[in-house]
């Protein structure tokens, strides 16, 4: 898993500041001296292993726990089980339509009286244009501009 740098660093610096303030806050009006501070990364040490281990607990023990056995979906439902997403949209294909918003790729048009999302090619379309869907699969209906006839 790839981490960009700026979000490494800016994440530091967040954990930093807010332990920074954390360290300040529970000093309150008491001097800083070092036998405080001390005691002060000791407490929040312990916290911090404390909140490990419960989180290292959890992951190991979740998944097989009865009590919570929906939290966690584990297993995958296939189209032979009845199971289906999105009802295929394949009556759409070589229909015409207009469209009711920019496409930039992605946008609504109106194609046989009905709204429906579509998205084109890659290009950007205007509101108000003539398409045809060229593409059916699943949900996604691809659509392309009508080209226009010359005079």
């Amino acid at each position: 898993m790839a981490v960009h740098p700026k979000i490494g660093f800016i994440g530091g610096l967040v954990v930093g500041v807010i332990l920074f303030g954390l360290i300040l806050f529970m000093l309150g009006r008491v001097t800083a001296g070092t036998p405080n501070v001390w005691q002060l990364l000791t407490g929040v040490g312990v916290g911090i292993g404390m909140l490990g281990a419960v989180g290292v607990a959890l992951l190991r023990h979740l998944p097989a726990s009865k009590r919570l056995a929906g939290v966690l979906h584990e297993e995958a439902v296939a189209s032979a089980a009845g199971f289906i997403s999105a009802e295929p949209r394949a009556d759409l294909l070589g229909k015409s339509g207009t469209t009711l918003s920019e496409l930039r790729p992605v946008g609504i048009a109106d194609i046989g009286g009905e709204r429906v999302d579509v998205t084109t090619e890659g290009e950007f379309v205007h509101a108000g244009i003539p398409v045809t869907v060229v593409r059916a699969e699943g949900m996604r209906v691809v659509v392309r501009p009508v080209p226009k006839l010359a005079s």
